[in-house]
């Protein structure tokens, strides 16, 4: 699962924003840090969507937008990025990672 502080509230808020733009119910609960990843099937999932959401934070960011009460979107999306590329890691998806986030 991934976890977070208080003091990384803002990615959970925008993890959990951008996962339920999508309406896939897992990778909101994998970016709410409700469930881990238990195959690779389910690895590339949320690699994808990762991605997509990926997209349109930085189209939120270009567009000066504040989500959930959050400017600076650009600096969360990079602690959240980081937080998901552990978790692959550490967790034997980067091979997942490496073919699916391109």
């Amino acid at each position: 699962m991934l976890s977070f502080t208080a003091d990384d509230a803002p990615a959970r808020l925008l993890a959990v924003y951008y996962a339920k733009q999508f309406g896939d119910p897992a990778l909101i609960r994998f970016m709410s840090g409700e469930i881990g990843i238990e195959s690779a099937q389910a690895a590339a999932s949320i690699i994808t969507g990762f991605a997509q959401m990926t997209a349109l934070a930085a189209a939120d960011f270009q567009q000066g937008r504040q989500i959930e009460g959050i400017d600076d979107i650009e600096f969360w999306m990079h602690k959240l990025f980081n937080k998901v590329y552990g978790y692959m890691a550490k967790h034997g998806f980067q091979s997942e990672w490496d073919s699916t986030a391109r």
